[in-house]
């Protein structure tokens, strides 16, 4: 009678254990990894119109900026699984915008670009005089990744229809 409501919970907390999993080694999965790409890139060249700084700064900020615009619509519709999707979604972009703002000083990850001169990061930090704090900004990154994942967890919860089964085991 429940099913889609177990299935639900079971990918809402398989989902929460891969980004858990995931922040813990400062790793991201693969594939949306590609999809988070995508939307880096494309901030690059739609920030970009609005000056160089913007540009540079574009696509990290239009990475995390489609899946705060997608969780926020999921939320005003009070589709509390898809808003959880949405924070799954959100965490893995701030990690992955936590790992290439932490790795500005290095400059050890592969880029597309293969040209470490045009690491976003290193020089956003580099322009603001702020190279030496990209730890920080990583952290933070990392930090929102962890807000994310608590949301998730509380949005998966909020479901009505998980509520219901929730309800109806612990009277068991």
């Amino acid at each position: 009678m429940h099913k889609p409501a177990y299935l639900k919970l079971l990918l809402g907390i398989l989902i929460g254990i891969s980004e858990v999993v995931q922040l813990m080694q400062v790793k991201t999965w693969w594939f949306i990894q590609n999809v988070n790409l995508i939307f880096h890139e494309a901030g690059h060249i739609i920030l970009g119109l609005f000056g160089d700084f913007l540009g540079l700064i574009g696509g990290s900020l239009l990475e995390i900026l489609i899946p705060i615009i997608v969780t926020i619509h999921f939320l005003r519709q009070g589709h509390f699984f898809s808003t959880a999707f949405g924070c799954w979604w959100l965490s893995t972009a701030f990690l992955s915008v936590s790992i290439y703002a932490a790795d500005a000083q290095t400059r050890i990850l592969p880029l597309i670009t293969r040209d470490i001169t045009t690491h976003d990061w290193y020089n956003i930090l580099s322009q603001l005089g702020l190279l030496h704090y990209d730890y920080l900004f990583g952290s933070f990154f990392w930090t929102m990744s962890a807000v994310s994942i608590c949301l998730l967890f509380y949005f998966l919860f909020k479901d009505p229809a998980i509520k219901i089964i929730l309800i109806e085991n612990s009277k068991t």
